[in-house]
């Protein structure tokens, strides 16, 4: 039996309304993916759903008319990865559930969903139909069944291929929309208003040809520019659409974040509409030019806290087992457990083969292969790799592998995070991969000034972007390359040029350096003046990943302090680190014990993340905390909640460097799971936050040393020459007797061994 199934979820991209009375649709699968699994060892399925019974029913009945006799229980199902924050975003989660559960009962009797696609979608839409109560169009299921691009109408989904040259994309429009409460009252609109609500139609319906003829290949010849020329058209029609039927039907389709989107994106020469029936969630973005995107993007967020979300992409595959189940970070009672036994519930919780963590033995670092790594090895130097658990990142569980010396800092990290858990887990997002390529130039003997050098250089942007782009054709196919050009005045005499590059999942200071070498002879045909150093910057403050988290005030309590005193000693901590910079390099020390320790064991460059976040820290002229924490108001609690935020430069990747190289590194890609580079940022500042909880609440209750001593005490321990159990009897008792010293601890241990 394959170990899970999963199913995507959908994104309307044009013919929402219009579908609903036989006009065709255009739908595209979406890689946010439900996952269906058996329940892990010991662990009890929660009750399921309205959608995973009706499936669970509509496909055992195929089965057993196929002459299958036993049927398994319904699978559990994981829909973590429809979160953005801590909102399900509008992407069809529960036809992905239906698709799903179908698809993991037909994989466990051997059958493979996509052989029988067609019995597939029919089991998986009657259920789906039958659990919402009726409506709806099945496009969503039709998604999550087939995957790809769909044209769907009343005849069922066929599927269709995107032209080449136009790009898609979404933006978090930022509110939840209820589809079935607006097409309750579009409807009721539409018997009240025949009228109005024909002529709505006919702008959707005419929309979504026109959308298609442009949009889909073999629609028509023309080029990407002209494409998206009528694409653009067809949006703008679509809209007219809907402003109708709002008029109609009274509901908030077109809120002010959805007009505030399309309206910046048509003024940025790129299509713009809402995925879905509106009143909030996704807008749908298509351009002939990524970066064009890109840069729409990156302005959207500057000026309007609105998000794009770089990681949705259309056209995804459609049901397919899984080789691994959905992580699960909450193992109870880890730390008892022998490195053996750890061992054995990470794979159990991540679904990893018990092999691929042999890679994690002492001594997988060669010799031979370090020598090859850098430069006059003499040896290597192992540090210890540990598992935080508890940690839950935009609705996904995730085990963060820690490479760190510091005791108390992994235990430190999983403690914080279940409390974090318990208030719904952190919320995180990540700016664009964009990085910045420096070229220094100085004037020497050049007629022109600097102001004169900078307008000149700015006037070429569109030349310096191609440039640069020559240099990294594979970044460019992978969707990255150039996206700005900035010049700026250091002194009369000299200036510094920024090529602002989207380096994708690679931290990519190999690729910027090449790029400021490529363009620095252009920069010195252009001005006169002389190029300096080219190379990167490490402050990457336009690559930051932003994380919060909302802790109930009763889990921060102690058998000696309540939830509210802690909160507040949290507080005043944290606002002594705003005012004196002193403290704020102590508390972002904090931060980096957990930031660093994940990037040590990703194989990333721990020396760059120090440098950017402390850079960053004194970016407004004043050295400053990168974690701030409040008390907010909740609704749930009289008391208010403690609210952490921060924001922290993430030049990190997941190819390339010691993340291949490393054996120990590509293992802890594997337990991690994460993706991009993007992904791994946020589990990195998320590891920050958990660690800077911890020491905060520490300090705010019973100081730092004493939780800390307890497990410092295990390396004196074994720094006096304890072995095997005499470790953890020797830690309690240097615990007990107050005085954890080295000089003591073999005084101790002589007495433990005297007495056996």
């Amino acid at each position: 039996m394959t170990v899970s199934v999963s199913a995507p979820g959908k994104a309307f991209l044009i013919g929402e309304y219009a579908v609903l009375e036989g006009a065709a649709a255009l739908v595209t699968a979406v890689d946010v993916r439900a996952v269906a699994h058996p329940p892990r060892p010991g662990e009890t399925a929660p009750a399921p759903s309205a959608v995973v019974r009706c499936s669970h029913a509509r496909v055992a009945a195929y089965l057993r008319a196929r002459g299958e006799t036993t049927i398994s229980p319904p699978p559990v199902i994981n829909t973590g990865s429809f979160h953005h924050g801590a909102r399900k975003l509008g992407l069809g989660s529960s036809a992905a559930v239906a698709a799903c559960v179908v698809g993991f009962h037909l994989a466990e009797h051997g059958l493979d969903p996509s052989a029988v696609a067609t019995d597939a979608l029919a089991l998986a839409s009657a259920a789906h139909a039958e659990a919402q109560g009726g409506g709806g169009s099945g496009g969503d299921v039709a998604a999550a069944v087939l995957g790809g691009t769909l044209r769907f109408d009343a005849a069922g989904p066929t599927s269709v291929d995107v032209a080449s040259g136009l790009h898609l994309a979404f933006v978090d429009a930022g509110a939840p929309a209820v589809t079935a409460s607006f097409v309750r009252a579009v409807k009721e609109g539409g018997r009240a208003k025949p009228v109005d609500y024909r002529q709505a139609l006919d702008h959707l319906t005419e929309a979504a040809e026109r959308f298609a003829a442009a949009y889909l290949t073999g629609e028509s010849a023309a080029d990407p520019v002209a494409r998206l020329a009528e694409v653009r058209a067809a949006t703008a029609l679509h809209m007219e659409g809907l402003s109708r039927l709002q008029a109609l039907s009274g509901a908030p389709i077109i809120t002010d974040s959805i007009r505030t989107i399309v309206d910046a994106a048509e003024a940025a020469g790129l299509a713009a509409k809402p995925s879905g029936a509106g009143g909030g969630d996704l807008v749908m973005l298509v351009g002939a030019d990524r970066a064009a995107l890109g840069r729409f993007g990156e302005n959207l967020r500057r000026e309007h806290g609105l998000l794009l979300l770089d990681e949705l992409c259309g056209g995804a595959e459609g049901l397919r087992a899984e080789d691994r189940v959905p992580t699960n970070s909450r193992l109870t009672g880890f730390f008892k457990l022998s490195v053996e036994a750890r061992r054995a519930a990470v794979c159990e919780a991540t679904g990893l083969s018990p092999s691929r963590l042999d890679s994690l033995n002492g001594g997988t670092l060669d010799i031979q292969r370090a020598n090859h790594m850098i430069e006059n090895v003499v040896g290597t130097l192992e540090l210890p790799l540990a598992i935080a658990t508890n940690f839950q990142i935009n609705g996904h569980d995730v085990l963060v592998p820690m490479c760190v010396e510091e005791a108390s800092v992994v235990a430190a990290a999983s403690n914080a995070a279940k409390m974090i858990r318990s208030g719904g887990g952190f919320v995180a997002h990540s700016d664009p991969p964009w990085m910045i390529a420096q070229v220094q130039l100085t004037r020497g003997d050049a007629p022109s000034d600097g102001a004169t050098a900078a307008t000149s250089i700015v006037g070429a942007t569109t030349e310096l972007l191609a440039l640069a782009d020559d240099a990294h054709p594979r970044l460019v196919a992978r969707g990255g390359g150039a996206r700005e050009v900035q010049a700026r005045i250091l002194a009369p005499d000299m200036l510094v040029v920024h090529l602002v590059v989207d380096c994708r999942d690679a931290m990519g200071a190999n690729l910027l350096n090449t790029v400021a070498e490529a363009v620095a002879p252009r920069l010195a045909a252009l001005t006169g003046w002389t190029p300096g150093l080219r190379i990167l910057s490490n402050l990457s403050d336009r690559r930051c990943a932003h994380v919060s988290a909302r802790v109930p005030l009763a889990a921060l309590a102690s058998a000696a302090f309540g939830g509210k005193t802690v909160a507040e000693g949290i507080v005043s901590a944290s606002r002594f680190a705003e005012l004196d910079p002193y403290r704020a390099a102590t508390h972002n020390k904090g931060i980096m014990n957990g930031v660093d320790a994940v990037v040590l064991a990703t194989g990333n460059d721990w020396r760059a993340m120090e440098a950017s976040a402390h850079a960053y820290a004194a970016r407004d002229g004043r050295y400053g905390p990168l974690a701030t924490w409040r008390i907010e108001p909740d609704d749930a609690c009289e008391d208010g909640v403690l609210v952490g935020t921060m924001a922290i430069p993430a030049a990190v990747g997941v190819v390339g460097g010691a993340t291949r190289a490393h054996p120990v590194c590509r293992v802890a890609l594997e337990i991690l799971g994460t993706r991009s580079g993007a992904e791994l940022g946020l589990v990195m500042a998320a590891t920050g936050l958990a660690t800077n909880l911890a020491a905060l609440r520490a300090l705010a209750t019973e100081g730092i040393q004493r939780g800390h001593m307890s497990l410092h005490a295990r390396s004196v321990a074994l720094s006096a020459g304890a072995e095997g159990g005499e470790v953890e009897r020797l830690a309690q008792a240097l615990v007990e007797d107050g005085e954890i010293k080295t000089e003591r601890a073999q005084t101790l241990l002589e007495q433990l061994r005297a007495a056996q």
